[in-house]
C-alpha cells in the first residue's frame, strides 16, 4: 500500500506511526496523520517529516490505509467523515477500545475492516495485539494488517470478535496486573528496608527477567513456578500463603469481570 492515514496521534497512535517508519513498513512522504492538538508526539513526528493535518478536508481522497487510533467517545464523528472518502479497496484498522465491527460497518458498508487491541506497551515496541477482520476483508489485507500491527511487538489473529474481548481483558488490560503486582513487592522492599530506588530496581528487573525467563521456553509458567518453589523454602512459605487465601480464583475472576465489562462496552 502506498499511502496510509492515522487518525488520531495520542500514545497509541504516535506509537503506530514510530514502529511504521522504524520498521520501514511505509515512509515519512506516504505516511499522514490526522490530529489537532499539538503534542510531545506530534512534534517528535513532524520533527521526521511526517505530513500532519488539522482538519479532514485537508486529506486527499480516496485513502488506501486508515489507522482508527481516537478515543470511543470521538468515533462517530470521526467515522462520519471518512466514510466519503474510502473505497473498495480500502484497509480500515480500528484500534477504539469498545466499537465493535457492527457499528464500523455501519459508517462504512461493504469496507475491509479490522478491529484490534493492543496494550501499552506497545509504546516501546513490546506490544501484545489481538486482531480479527470483517467478511469483507480478503487474505491480503489481513496480511497487512499482520504486518503493521506486528510493528507494535506481536500480533495474533483470533478466530471472532468475541475473543477481541477476551483479549481485551488478559493482554489489554495484563500490563495494570502486573503494574498492581509491582506496587505489592516494592511496597514490601519498602518496609524490609530498601529505598524507594532499590525497590523499584529489584522489582523491575525481577519481572522482567522472569517475563524473558516465560518467553525463552516452551515450559509453562507452573512448571517454571514449581522450579523456584523449594520444599520449605521462602516461596513455598508465600505461595502458601497465597494459595490459603484463594488468590488463584481471585485472578481469574478479577479477569472475568474486565471480560464481562469489555462485552458490555461493546454493546452500549
Amino acid at each position: 500500500m502506498k499511502r496510509a492515514l492515522i487518525v488520531g496521534c495520542g500514545n497509541m497512535g504516535s506509537a503506530i506511526a514510530t514502529a511504521l517508519l522504524e520498521k520501514e513498513i511505509f515512509s515519512r512522504e506516504s505516511l499522514e496523520i490526522l490530529e489537532r492538538r499539538d503534542t510531545k508526539q506530534t512534534l517528535e513526528l513532524e520533527g521526521k517529516g511526517v505530513k500532519f493535518h488539522r482538519e479532514l478536508n485537508e486529506v486527499q481522497a480516496p485513502l488506501e490505509l486508515v489507522v482508527l487510533a481516537v478515543k470511543p467517545q470521538d468515533a462517530v464523528q470521526v467515522m462520519g467523515g471518512l466514510a466519503p472518502m474510502l473505497n473498495g479497496d480500502s484497509l480500515v484498522i480500528s484500534i477504539m477500545a469498545g466499537i465493535t465491527l457492527a457499528k464500523m460497518e455501519s459508517f462504512f458498508p461493504n469496507r475491509m475492516i479490522v478491529r484490534a487491541m493492543p496494550n501499552t506497551p506497545s509504546a516501546i515496541g513490546q506490544g501484545m495485539t489481538a486482531f480479527c477482520g470483517n467478511t469483507k476483508v480478503t487474505p491480503g489485507r489481513l496480511g497487512v494488517a499482520q504486518v503493521i500491527l506486528s510493528g507494535l511487538g506481536q500480533a495474533i489473529e483470533v478466530e471472532s470478535e468475541q475473543m477481541i474481548d477476551a483479549a481485551t481483558a488478559i493482554s489489554g488490560s495484563g500490563p495494570a496486573y502486573l503494574f498492581y503486582l509491582a506496587e505489592a513487592m516494592a511496597e514490601a522492599a519498602v518496609r524490609f528496608g530498601f529505598s524507594r530506588n532499590n525497590a523499584r530496581t529489584l522489582v523491575s528487573q525481577t519481572l522482567v527477567g522472569a517475563s524473558l525467563l516465560l518467553a525463552s521456553t516452551d515450559e509453562e509458567a507452573a512448571d517454571l513456578r514449581v522450579k523456584v518453589t523449594s520444599k520449605g523454602g521462602t516461596t513455598e512459605a508465600a505461595l502458601n500463603h497465597l494459595n490459603q487465601a484463594g488468590v488463584l480464583e481471585q485472578m481469574i475472576q478479577a479477569f472475568t469481570k474486565a471480560k464481562e465489562r469489555a462485552e458490555e462496552l461493546g454493546r452500549e
